[in-house]
């Protein structure tokens, strides 16, 4: 999820778990934990926009990489309070004997590591739940997991946790573990409520779709963003591909938008170009294809289709690019865009909560969603 969500995770977690030994830095040192797999962010900066398709949600988001580099990570924390607890006893703030414990002490060095354990690790639990696609085998498998229960922002989930956090900061040791024991058990039940709203979803689209006559088909769906009841269904069919929206609110028919899938020789060869195999790993093969004659050539773009803004069912919102000459040679290099939300958020906002709760507008109808990675 966003790497607010996570910063809230894994400050909860240490609330919930080491608040009662180590007071209130027990949050705060989890909140940063919890935040530092998100660094692989950094190979974007260090080797370009594809980078993210290739690095982000890899090794620092496997299930060894906690264990293995939170007691590092634990012993840098517990050095650090050890030098406070030092300067407090030098200033005369700490007594040197029969004062109370301090979160410097030796003896909670043990105490530190499991906490930027668990603060590391559940971050990778919690991404395996979005679309994206994490790689909790990498380096030694590079499958990428994604169970599609929440979108990336789900104001509901971070919304918990961010209240038994208030709780923290302001009631005692006691109120405050409880507060932060409750908000994991709702959350996690939360997280787990989406994926069977998911496998609902598609039951239902292929239910709808055989009242048709509609069989051979593959069907996807995928969370949209800050509420877990909108999915975006993907379908796929000889020579067809369908997408629309789903409440699970409120279940109606689907109204799908289609398209045909391009046959053409230059979205092979770009597929099968090192940038396109990667875009295709990383979409883990969901997606569209389209040819655009320009002057000299042609533009070929390849699409994540578990994503998409409102408008045309064959775009997502990022994908890749590349230019051929008449020959079909390629011209410059594959590069990534972006495609931005055709409307402002409070717009995008309306427009997801009125397809969601059956108030929608004739356009919401008929539209496309937008799904959290």
């Amino acid at each position: 999820m966003d790497t607010v969500t996570q910063a809230l995770l894994g400050a909860t977690v240490g609330q919930a778990c080491f608040g009662h030994r180590l007071g209130r830095r027990a949050a705060l040192w989890g909140a940063l934990g919890g935040v530092v797999p998100d660094l692989d962010m950094a190979a974007v900066a260090l080797a370009g926009p594809l980078a993210e398709f290739r690095y982000h949600r890899g090794l620092t988001h496997a299930l060894w990489f906690g264990p293995v580099v939170g007691p590092l990570l634990g012993y840098a924390a517990w050095r650090w309070q050890a030098a406070a607890r030092r300067r407090e006893v030098a200033s005369g703030r700490l007594p040197v004997a029969n004062g109370p414990p301090h979160r410097g002490d030796k003896a909670l060095l043990g105490t530190w590591m499991t906490l930027m354990v668990l603060a590391l690790f559940t971050h990778p639990l919690l991404d395996v739940f979005t679309t994206y696609g994490t790689q909790l085998l990498a380096p030694f498998s590079h499958r990428r997991f994604a169970v599609d229960g929440v979108a990336i922002i789900d104001f509901l989930y971070s919304g918990a946790l961010a209240a038994a956090l208030v709780v923290g900061s302001r009631a005692g040791p006691r109120l405050s573990r409880g507060a932060a024991i409750a908000a994991l058990i709702l959350t996690t039940g939360y997280l787990f409520y989406g994926v069977r709203l998911n496998a609902r979803a598609e039951s239902e689209v292929a239910r709808q779709l055989a009242a048709e006559g509609t069989s051979a088909a593959s069907i996807r769906c995928y969370p949209t963003l800050f509420q877990p009841w909108l999915r975006r269904a993907v379908v796929r069919l000889p020579g067809e591909v369908r997408v629309g929206l789903l409440s699970l609110w409120e279940p109606r028919l689907v109204e799908w938008r289609r398209f045909s899938p391009p046959e053409h020789v230059l979205v092979d060869q770009l597929r099968e170009t090192e940038e396109g195999r990667l875009f295709e790993w990383f979409a883990m093969g969901q997606t569209a294809a389209r040819v655009r004659p320009v002057a000299g050539g042609h533009v070929v773009e390849i699409e994540d289709l578990r994503y998409g803004f409102w408008g045309p069912p064959d775009q997502g919102i990022w994908g890749i690019r590349a230019t051929f000459d008449e020959r079909g040679r390629l011209q410059g290099g594959i590069e990534r865009f972006n495609r931005q939300p055709p409307e402002g958020v409070g717009s995008l906002v309306q427009r997801i909560w009125r397809a969601t709760f059956a108030l929608e507008l004739e356009e919401a109808r008929s539209g496309l969603g937008v799904a959290g990675s």
